[in-house]
């Protein structure tokens, strides 16, 4: 009992370390990079700029949705609306800020370490056992 007590235990002290860890390092992660927004809405076909192009679709299954109200007009409706939200990331730009190359190995040390940590405690076996074959031991034990 003892010992499920102390592998709990650890488990839970890795599980708040690598938190730790995953929140130090996405705020310096976020801290060194800058988001700039293009021309929001332009995407061009046939080198032909369509400004507001992506409304339409949006416009016409709102108004299919106003005159017969089901499941295909409410799918066209969320359709419409992740088209727009793909144009809106598609044209942002992210620039990372010129940092020292150690800075940048603690960054992401700090931010999947962390990730590391935390997912190995969350896809640990109750009873402490690791790996693979941790079923076979438990078939084992039961014995």
């Amino acid at each position: 009992m003892k010992k499920a007590l102390d592998v709990l235990s650890n488990d839970i002290l890795q599980f708040f370390i690598g938190l730790a860890m995953m929140v130090a390092g996405g705020y310096l992660f976020m801290n060194n990079v800058t988001v700039t927004a293009g021309n929001f809405f332009e995407t061009t076909l046939f080198g032909r700029r369509m400004n507001g192009i992506v409304f339409v679709p949006l416009i016409a299954s709102l108004i299919f949705l106003f005159f017969k109200y089901n499941v295909i007009s409410k799918l066209c409706v969320s359709l419409s609306l992740v088209l727009i939200l793909a144009n809106v990331i598609s044209n942002m730009t992210l620039y990372w800020r010129p940092v020292t190359l150690f800075a940048t190995v603690v960054i992401f040390v700090l931010l999947f370490g962390g990730l590391g940590l935390v997912l190995k405690c969350i896809f640990v076996n109750p009873n402490g056992k690791h790996g693979k074959n941790y079923k076979e031991v438990d078939k084992e034990n039961d014995q």
